[in-house]
């Protein structure tokens, strides 16, 4: 009996190269990964931002609605592309 096999086996962890191999970042999960890869990671904050000046406008319940059907689209894209990795890496294990 081996001393590993009471142990959960850890994955192999995901890094992300940038800058031709000059920076090379840890990811924590699959999205976060294609976030770093793909740059979007820098765009969050400005986001998080722009969704914070869109709420403070709010004086009514139609600007207020205006704003949460924004927010929808955003959140349906997101669950979108969430939903269409967890295909492709399902089918790269099968």
């Amino acid at each position: 009996m081996s001393t590993s096999e009471g142990k959960k086996k850890t994955t192999n962890p995901l890094y992300v190269v940038r800058n031709n191999g000059v920076d090379v970042e840890e990811a924590n999960g699959l999205l976060e990964l294609i976030l770093k890869k793909t740059g979007i990671d820098k765009m969050l904050p400005i986001l998080e931002s722009f969704f914070a000046i869109l709420l403070s406008q709010v004086q009514s319940y139609a600007v207020f609605m205006e704003v949460k059907k924004l927010y929808d689209r955003v959140f349906e894209k997101v669950i979108e592309l969430i939903f269409q990795i967890q295909q492709l890496t399902q089918k790269k294990k099968a």
